[in-house]
């Protein structure tokens, strides 16, 4: 038996004639708060597993670069990194990692200002005095509850997307490297072994996108924070929803999901950022839209709420993953457009458009069944996407080093600097 004196007793506590007892009095607010608490963690792994990104690209890449194999008839063999294929496994994971990396700096920050009061200053807020520091716990019940939401929210996708990302990456950076990845010095078996686990830490991805969508269908209404899965199937049928939707994407429900391809759509510049966000934007409204119309849709023939949520989870997932990625692309447009030095705007614009392209080319089955993107025009995403490919393969080498891994934390003789 733990001894009572030792509970994690912070959000709720237990009287010595075996009484549970909290100071939050709603169920729902309690589970969540509590739930918060989890969101330092989330962030940090959501950190850690963009820096497992970065190592297992470092030591991929290095390798594609110095490894020659084939070649044409009678001519020097060339670097694998040549071939598209290898390009085509490394060089969207690569854009990828630096656009999860700017979306990573903008979590911490956020993290930072909710957590140290400056969110709420801002906002003309006060926390309440606590009894005494406590530097090891993020003060979650003392900010904003609809601060509190919203990082909640984020941290959430962050950790799941970037998660998924560093198993996938480290996965394919193995295998890059063929038999010499297998072998346990150059670290791709211990990167795995680490970051596998960061799935299912701190909260399964799966669960995390459900609390992402929740929060995402419900506009982090302060009254609606502590839905349970009837109330939120209730509350996004309702009449409430067309608000959510115009404040986000500024059209009504029918305007998002209409089939129609805008004039003009099929002719614009695929490297121009505001038909990509437009692209991002689009798709996230239409699916945020066709959940909310099933849970309408569902109510309205009488089905259960719950088995009306059941059912339209995975929708609801795809809402959470839309709303991630257009969330990452801004961060990486707005890292980009503080940058200063004028000689890195043009790769970092490289791996921009290859984040973006690369997203809606592995999506393109959703635009083509929707009618935003013809085949034609998908055929020329790809065409694009492999000309990317080809151009930052050019700057991979500086890309890797810009991570600034040291070889003594590297510690992978195949992806080591110097050698």
């Amino acid at each position: 038996r733990v001894p009572r004196d030792a509970l994690l007793n912070r959000y709720g506590d237990v009287t010595a004639d075996g009484q549970y007892t909290s100071p939050i009095e709603n169920a729902n607010k309690r589970f969540f708060t509590m739930l918060g608490a989890l969101v330092q963690g989330r962030v940090s792994i959501s950190a850690a597993s963009v820096s497992s990104a970065k190592t297992a690209l470092t030591i991929a890449v290095r390798y594609g670069l110095r490894r020659h194999q084939f070649g044409p008839p009678g001519g020097a063999e060339v670097a694998i990194l040549d071939y598209r294929t290898h390009q085509r496994r490394l060089m969207p994971a690569l854009a990828k990692t630096y656009a999860l990396h700017f979306a990573q700096q903008e979590l911490t920050a956020k993290f930072d200002a909710v957590f140290s009061g400056r969110a709420a200053a801002e906002a003309g807020t006060s926390a309440p005095a606590t009894a005494g520091p406590e530097p090891s716990a993020p003060q979650v019940a003392e900010v904003p509850d609809r601060d509190r939401r919203e990082l909640e929210s984020l941290a959430a996708a962050m950790k799941a997307t970037t998660s998924w990302h560093a198993v996938a990456t480290i996965q394919a950076c193995r295998e890059c490297c063929g038999g010499a990845g297998y072998m346990a010095v150059n670290r791709f078996a211990a990167l795995r072994n680490d970051v596998d686990i960061f799935t299912t830490f701190e909260g399964d991805n799966t669960v995390l996108m459900m609390l992402a969508a929740r929060g995402l269908l419900t506009n982090y209404s302060d009254q609606f924070g502590g839905l349970n899965p009837v109330e939120l199937v209730t509350f996004v049928a309702s009449q409430v929803v067309e608000t959510v939707l115009e404040r986000l994407f500024a059209r009504k429900i029918g305007q998002v999901i209409s089939d129609a391809v805008p004039r003009g759509d099929e002719t614009r510049n695929l490297l121009a950022r505001d038909y990509q966000l437009d692209l991002f934007q689009w798709r996230e409204g239409h699916i945020v839209a066709s959940v909310a119309n099933r849970f309408k849709r569902g109510l309205a023939e009488g089905f259960d709420a719950f088995e009306v949520f059941r059912a339209v989870q995975d929708h609801a997932i795809n809402a959470a993953r839309a709303h991630v990625d257009r969330l990452i692309l801004e961060a990486f447009i707005r890292a980009i457009e503080a940058c200063e030095d004028e000689q890195l705007t043009g790769p970092l614009n490289r791996l921009c458009d290859l984040y973006a392209l690369a997203n809606v080319e592995e999506d393109r089955g959703f635009f083509e069944e929707h009618g935003r993107l013809s085949s034609t025009r998908t055929k020329a995403i790809t065409r694009e996407v492999n000309r990317l490919c080809d151009e930052i393969r050019g700057d991979a080498g500086l890309l890797v080093d810009a991570f600034g891994i040291p070889d003594e934390i590297l510690a992978a003789p195949i992806g080591l600097k110097g050698v």
